[in-house]
């Protein structure tokens, strides 16, 4: 496997995004941004009369949330935020009114139409010219996407398969452009990150099957939190583009070869997140600023753009995406992780750039359970301390092997508001460390600590002073790290 350079924010550990995945890793991302600089949060069970934000029937739970920093309050649904008009979000889920639009204010967009029946799709790839591309008028995530289809036997059989596995009734044909594909994410009149987001493939090193190395990549994939839910599936798809490149499952390529497996760039299906905002010329970031221009209230969103391999001044703007995902952009697969999170609540809440924030984050599965189950209307977490300073580390000696002890600790130091973590350092030895906490708090936790659970007997409590800042964040609240029965 190649060793790739990555560089992510430290104050996104994997601990702080263990197992949130997809779209909900999009919307607690921004909302931990918002939330550590001091802004309140709500998460609802569902969207209200106070705000309805366009979602194409998908559920809320996890995704829906407000900020408010006590003056207004803005709600967002995924990475998308109450600015960007539900008219917008209506017209780029149409790739054919998105063109028309972009056409308009002189946006470069690729040739192409929209067709019901297979035969003027076909009709039309003649007129064109090959290579074409194929795509759901109205779809999502890549599904049903085929690009660089070069003849018509090969377009019969993508139609035929389409037909068979899905359906959507209107395909958009249009013409395949040449070059690197990048989601621009645009804030504003800036751009703040750019992916490069390469097909699906694998890279030989002249041992194992392209089989057994798509199962080494995709253990690979499992370790980053934006693709550990998207591996790289052996479908028709993959099967089809080996064959025609004269590969199989069990070929062995050889060392440094790269096999694509699919044609299309979508990370959904395997592909890879490069980070490429460097790469971009000032022409190519000027065109996705401006395609926002072109729609009407959409200062934030995501744009696909195929750059011009001849011309890097020059590409055609594929599509905008209104609730574009933005975890590939702070954790990529090869480069520097881009500050998208910051860059949307910057404008909302633009007040809160210059605040000191805090390194905590909150358990984000326990919150938003009831609100999967109906059984709260909404949850508003509570303010985090503004720095991760640990002042008291309490050594407790005595008979306390059993986790009765350990529970007991923690429900004194929740009903104190105390934040920070018990574990064992050996069978007789509990190690208790204290975030920010009021001194009056503390105390009072220190004589129960002492007192100790009913079956454990407590022989020495020794509290140490300290004054040193914790590097890696910490979770909200008061924890058992770990314990021995």
């Amino acid at each position: 496997m190649e060793t790739k350079e990555v560089h992510l924010f430290p104050h996104l550990t994997l601990d702080a995004v263990e197992n949130i995945h997809g779209f909900k890793l999009c919307s607690y991302l921004i909302a931990l941004e918002g939330w550590r600089r001091g802004l309140k949060l709500t998460w609802y069970k569902d969207e209200s009369e106070l705000c309805k934000l366009d979602r194409l029937n998908s559920s809320t739970q996890g995704k829906f949330y407000s900020l408010s920093d006590g003056e207004k309050t803005h709600y967002f649904f995924r990475s998308r935020g109450d600015k960007v008009a539900n008219k917008t979000v209506r017209i780029v889920q149409d790739k054919v009114k998105t063109k028309e639009y972009l056409s308009k204010a002189g946006v470069p967009v690729p040739l192409g139409d929209s067709f019901e029946n297979d035969n003027d799709i076909i009709n039309y790839a003649e007129k064109v010219g090959y290579p074409v591309i194929v795509k759901p008028l109205k779809g999502s995530m890549g599904k049903g996407v085929h690009t660089n289809i070069t003849n018509r036997e090969e377009l019969t059989s993508v139609l035929q398969e389409l037909r068979s596995r899905y359906k959507y009734k209107e395909y958009m044909i249009e013409k395949h452009y040449d070059g690197n594909e990048y989601r621009i994410y645009v804030v504003g009149d800036k751009v703040i990150g750019a992916t490069n987001r390469v097909p699906a493939n694998v890279v030989g090193d002249g041992q194992n099957t392209i089989e057994e190395l798509i199962k080494l990549k995709n253990i690979e994939r499992k370790k980053n939190p934006y693709l550990a839910p998207k591996p790289i599936k052996v479908d028709y798809e993959v099967k089809n583009l080996l064959k025609i490149s004269g590969f199989n499952l069990d070929s062995i390529p050889a060392e440094g070869e790269r096999v694509f497996l699919r044609d299309k760039s979508n990370l959904s299906t395997g592909g890879d997140p490069i980070e490429a905002t460097d790469e971009l010329s000032e022409e190519v970031q000027q065109i996705a600023v401006d395609t926002l221009k072109a729609l009407p209230s959409i200062p934030h969103a995501g744009v696909d753009i195929i750059v011009d391999p001849n011309d890097n001044t020059k590409g055609v703007v594929l599509e905008a995406n209104a609730t574009a995902e933005i975890g590939f952009h702070l954790f990529p697969l090869e480069g520097k992780a881009k500050d998208v999170p910051g860059a949307v609540i910057d404008y909302y809440f633009p007040k809160s750039k210059n605040t000191v924030k805090s390194s905590f984050f909150f358990d984000y599965h326990s919150i938003i359970e009831p609100l999967k189950q109906w059984a709260a209307e909404e949850i508003v977490i509570a303010k985090p301390p503004v720095k991760n300073e640990v002042i008291k580390r309490i050594i407790v000696t005595g008979k306390l092997k059993k986790l009765g002890y350990m529970n007991f600790i923690r429900r004194q130091a929740l009903r104190k508001g105390l934040h920070g973590k018990v574990q064992h350092i050996d069978d007789t030895t509990i190690e208790i460390k204290l975030w920010n906490a009021n001194e009056g708090n503390i105390k009072d936790f220190i004589e129960l600590c002492k007192k100790g659970s009913k079956k454990s007997k407590v022989e020495n409590v020794q509290v140490n002073e300290l004054k040193e800042d914790v590097e890696i964040p910490e979770k909200l609240g008061f924890h058992i790290i770990s314990a021995i029965d």
